[in-house]
């Protein structure tokens, strides 16, 4: 075999688990199709620290945020990798929201979350003046993240335990042979490689590639949502994530304000159709769209220094008023393949736990 193991895409989920392979001893080949790593949806989102708190209790979203987020503050404290325990506050307008938030702190200790602090208005006004809130509710532990200086680190971790990373190298195929696999790569440099294992870590393509590969399995139907951000130019007028209060379990239309490791704010993702898997096109009236949701809570905002950011694609496995999918690991029946889809939010959070349960899931199995 060239390799133990062939990873199919460098995002941060794909540069997780190459460090954590390639570090118990196991020879990693990282294939990329774009021209360097981490260019997808790992850098395009609001670089969130989630604490874990509105997943499904016992689901591997609650479990893997949770693990998750422990390991990646540790790892930015070891690595030097920028970030900020901000907090992120859940914030009621009106008193009709109140009960959301009750419930969001019922479904947080149902997950083993025992730190959020309900806010009262004065203690809402204390914390952050510019809200317009009569309630709130404190995760202290949720925070941001570079997640740009997260992937460097885990790159140059890999590279120093032996990865080998290919860009400019997509995957356009593969067929089992004894043992393992034989992938199929093209690219300006044409190959093919043999692995025991290979882990498709592809993101928004991950399902497509399945479908390729094993025409005749049943993959999850894919849902991709395209969500567009907006920037706020100039000091943050917040200190904390500001989450309008939800209802857990149920996905709504809100805009979220992350204040960045810079001082400045970001609102959204906002909820659009998207065109295909390239469509990063701002709406022109993305602003306009989006200034109601965002004066809400933030009534004393200047609307003027509100500038369009930047669109992502979420590679969602369930459509408008479905029930939200889990996170799916999945083997291929012919041995050896190990598929990753509906790795959206909190993906970022949850990678490094995202990459040993991939490894415990191998060892399990047998496979290396």
């Amino acid at each position: 075999m060239d390799s133990d193991v062939v990873i199919i895409g460098a995002g941060v989920i794909g540069l997780a688990i190459a460090n954590e392979l390639s570090s118990q001893g196991n020879s990693v080949v990282l294939l990329e199709k774009e021209d360097r790593y981490g260019t997808g949806i790992s850098s395009r989102n609001t670089e969130t620290i989630h604490a874990g708190i509105y997943y499904q209790t016992g689901s591997l979203k609650a479990t893997l945020c949770l693990d998750g987020k422990k390991l990646l503050y540790e790892h930015c404290k070891k690595h030097k990798v920028k970030f900020n325990r901000t907090g992120k506050i859940f914030v009621a307008v009106t008193d009709k929201e109140i009960p959301r938030l009750k419930q969001t702190i019922k479904q947080a200790e149902a997950n083993g979350l025992t730190d959020l602090k309900m806010l009262d208005q004065q203690e809402m006004k204390k914390l952050e003046p510019e809200v317009s809130a009569v309630a709130g509710v404190l995760s202290p532990s949720s925070g941001i993240v570079d997640s740009h200086g997260l992937m460097k680190s885990l790159f140059n971790l890999g590279q120093a335990s032996g990865v080998i990373f290919a860009a400019s190298s997509p995957v356009l195929g593969a067929k089992p042979i004894k043992d393992g696999w034989q992938v199929k790569v093209g690219g300006p440099e044409p190959t093919e490689i043999s692995s025991r294992l290979v882990i498709n870590a592809a993101g928004l393509y991950a399902t497509a590639l399945s479908q390729n590969i094993f025409p005749d399995r049943a993959v999850p139907k894919f849902f991709p949502t395209k969500g567009s951000y907006v920037w706020l130019s100039g000091k943050s007028p917040v200190k904390h994530l500001i989450y309008p209060s939800i209802m857990p379990g149920m996905v709504e239309p809100r805009v979220d304000a992350a204040p960045d490791l810079n001082g400045e704010l970001r609102f959204g993702p906002n909820v659009e159709e998207t065109k295909n898997l390239e469509d990063f096109d701002l709406d022109p009236q993305l602003v306009e769209k989006m200034v109601a949701g965002i004066k809400r809570y933030l009534p004393n905002i200047d609307i003027s220094r509100l500038n369009p950011d930047c669109a992502g694609i979420r590679p969602k496995l369930y459509g408008p008023g479905d029930p939200v999918q889990d996170f799916q690991f999945d083997w291929a029946k012919e041995p050896g393949w190990l598929d990753l889809w509906g790795m959206e939010s909190p993906g970022l959070t949850a990678s490094l736990a995202i990459a040993k349960h991939v490894a415990k899931m191998i060892k399990e199995r047998g496979t290396l």
